[in-house]
């Protein structure tokens, strides 16, 4: 069997570095996506020397919106509930 070695770098991740964020991404040939990390543990973006592993960015961000998104929808249906009672205390 004869393995040519362009062959075999079609299998090996690639680096991709998110332009927006400056962070760095492994990229592997069947289109799956991981953090990069810096031989310390820290995500390898700008800025994140000696911070802890947990601080990726995009996780970090995608959390921040899930959670304002959710306060949001319960104040929104607390407005709604009270305006109920409100209907209902006047009848």
């Amino acid at each position: 069997m004869v393995i040519s070695s362009s062959a075999l770098a079609l299998d090996q991740p690639v680096v991709w570095r998110d332009p927006d964020s400056g962070c760095s991404y492994w990229l592997t040939p069947q289109g799956g996506i991981a953090p990069r990390f810096r031989s310390d543990g820290s995500p390898d973006c700008p800025g994140s020397e000696g911070r802890q592993p947990s601080a990726i960015p995009l996780i970090d961000q995608a959390a921040r919106d899930f959670v304002r998104d959710l306060a949001r929808g319960l104040d929104a249906l607390k407005r709604e509930v009270e305006g109920f009672g409100d209907r209902i205390g006047r009848r």
